[in-house]
């Protein structure tokens, strides 16, 4: 496997990509926090006008629901660090490029396979409707 394996969260060599292993995990680590504490914490709106009940609701569910996504996705790319599959696609298993890495630690799949999924769901979306 060519991907980066965290063998101590102190650090590991020098990675093509995002920083040293330990560097990463600290970032997603960071990220993960920060993530957690907002899901703990009180929803709050932009501006002083009250949205309705339905709309407040509708708006924080959709908000939880992004965030525990993103924390799943955090724990993800941890467990992909900790096993060796950290910078390898999960879909196709080519190098996800190092510019990608740094704009999201967590990204799971190279630029072409997000791609492609996100065709597939914006069609998926489409036929429902």
């Amino acid at each position: 496997m060519d991907g980066m394996l965290l063998q101590s969260v102190e650090g590991i060599g020098e990675s093509p990509f995002a920083g040293s292993g330990g560097e990463v995990w600290e970032s997603l680590q960071a990220e993960k926090e920060a993530v957690s504490r907002d899901l703990l914490g009180e929803p709050v709106f932009a501006d002083d006008r009250e949205p309705s009940m339905e709309v407040d609701r509708e708006i924080e569910c959709r908000h939880r629901e992004d965030m525990e996504e993103r924390l799943r996705a955090i724990n993800d790319a941890q467990d992909r660090l900790m096993d060796g599959g950290y910078g390898l696609c999960a879909e196709c298993g080519a190098h996800i490029g190092g510019k990608r890495l740094l704009a999201d630690p967590a990204a799971a799949l190279c630029l072409v396979c997000q791609q492609m999924t996100e065709e597939a769901a914006a069609r998926d979306l489409f036929v429902r409707r």
